[in-house]
């Protein structure tokens, strides 16, 4: 079983003096002398939950040059708002910059917000996202492409620079039994959440996966990533007062995103019920949150399904200061179930 982080989060308002990367950076210092193996960070856009991260290539190369072991990887690129021409452009710098540790999770999108960036292609997102990772793959690989040059004339582009690596470790992000075959039937890893899902429902996707995946030559067997909002302490106390103090906000911003997207009201009372089952589900296993030899051992059980590698959201509003000690237990946790 691997480890990795994952940053998502919903403090996108800091600035005006402050360093809203400060956590980001540190982070990352601590673990690339550690028992885990990447730092993902997501592609988000128009909103403070998750606005940190607007291109995971910027923040990726910038991680690549300030680190030198672990994986630089994109959460999620949202290949339908993007040319993959510029993709494999941008993350061939990154793969240069890291010595061949990028990696990417490419989505079809899901909010409609985010499709400012190219309002045409919202409705058939879905149905486009093979046809584009396939030219990227293509392009990532040193093939041309035929495009229209400003005067309209066709003309064959390869895009440089060329990576470091030949070929790129893939995945793709979402909950969907649809991407989850999807992800098998290419040949690259999946990476999803647990909010809000059953370990049965979570146990039957991963199955489905396993038993459809193609081998490809840039993931050669089977890797499935699970998100989890991540705080280690082994004093119960101070795991309820660091979710206490952040994780209702963060939860009400995330709801608040969802029910932006679904054009939906719900009454206070509704909400507050909401949040309220989100931070018992956390509590009681749907996070790896609490003492070290409980996550240990919750790791232990996703792994028996079928998980490889557990991704840990740290920066969910808890004080960035608790995030920083509470690397030492995360790491432990990490080095017990390698």
């Amino acid at each position: 079983m691997d480890t990795s982080i994952f940053f998502f989060s919903a403090e996108a308002e800091a600035g005006g003096g402050a360093d809203p990367y400060a956590l980001v950076k540190a982070v990352a210092a601590r673990i690339d002398d550690s028992a885990m193996c990447g730092l993902w960070t997501p592609e988000r856009h128009f909103n403070v939950f998750g606005g940190l991260y607007p291109n995971p290539s910027v923040l990726g190369a910038a991680l690549a040059v300030s680190t030198s072991r672990v994986a630089i990887r994109a959460g999620s690129v949202v290949l339908p708002l993007h040319d993959p021409v510029r993709v494999a452009e941008e993350w061939s710098v990154v793969d240069n910059l890291s010595a061949g540790r990028a990696e990417i999770a490419f989505s079809s999108g899901w909010h409609a917000n985010d499709f400012v960036l190219a309002p045409q292609a919202y409705s058939g997102r879905v149905e486009s996202l093979d046809d584009a990772m396939e030219r990227f793959t293509r392009l990532w690989h040193g093939d041309a492409e035929k495009r229209s040059d400003g005067n309209g004339d066709q003309i064959s582009v390869t895009t440089y620079p060329r990576p470091h690596r030949a070929d790129i470790p893939l995945w793709m992000s979402g909950q969907s039994e649809t991407t989850f075959l999807h992800a098998a039937r290419r040949g690259t890893g999946i990476v999803t959440n647990f909010t809000g899902r059953r370990f049965d429902d979570l146990e039957r996707r991963i199955a489905l996966y396993r038993s459809a995946f193609v081998p490809s030559r840039h993931t050669p067997s089977p890797r499935v990533g699970l998100m989890l909002h991540t705080y280690i302490h082994d004093d119960p106390r101070a795991v309820a007062d660091a979710l206490d103090s952040s994780y209702d906000a963060y939860v009400r911003r995330h709801l608040d995103l969802q029910l932006q997207n679904e054009a939906a009201d719900i009454s206070a009372a509704d909400l507050d019920d909401m949040v309220a089952t989100a931070k018992g589900r956390l509590r009681g296993g749907g996070g790896l949150v609490g003492d070290k030899a409980a996550c240990a051992e919750r790791i232990r059980r996703f792994g028996d399904i079928g998980v490889t590698e557990i991704a840990c959201l740290v920066d969910f509003g808890i004080d960035p200061e608790l995030v920083l000690e509470s690397l030492d237990n995360l790491d432990d946790v990490a080095s017990s179930v390698q």
